[in-house]
């Protein structure tokens, strides 16, 4: 049986796949220079996607908040001491992504054990 791809949620049927617009995650619409910065927009932008509230508007406010993340770190490694109006960006750019208002489940890791019955609806009866 071939391996499942990653737009398959568990071990689903492999002939069926997710469309590609929803296996994309967008890139930052800001260049990002700091691995700090890239990791960030990815952990908060899968937060957004898996909930379902990437839309264009969310995504423009994540790349922001990615940027002003990216600033900050970046001048911090150089030795320097980053303004205080690009904490205060940063904190404005972090409420317009609203993330007090998501549910906190968070998806799980990638080596987390997949439910077998999840797919049928019946968690773990036999």
């Amino acid at each position: 049986m071939p391996k499942p791809s990653l737009a398959q949620v568990g071990q689903g049927d492999p002939t069926v796949l997710a469309h590609p617009g929803y296996r994309a995650f967008p890139d930052c619409s800001f260049p990002l220079r700091t691995d700090a910065a890239r990791a960030e927009y990815e952990s908060t932008g899968r937060l957004i996607w898996n909930a379902g509230r990437l839309s264009k508007d969310m995504h423009i406010a994540l790349s922001a908040y990615a940027s002003c993340f990216d600033q900050i770190q970046r001048i911090s490694t150089e030795g320097l001491t980053p303004r205080a109006s690009w904490f205060t960006n940063l904190q404005k750019a972090q409420a317009r992504l609203k993330l007090d208002d998501l549910d906190k489940p968070i998806s799980a890791p990638k080596e987390a054990p997949v439910n077998r019955f999840a797919r049928f609806g019946f968690p773990q009866r036999r």
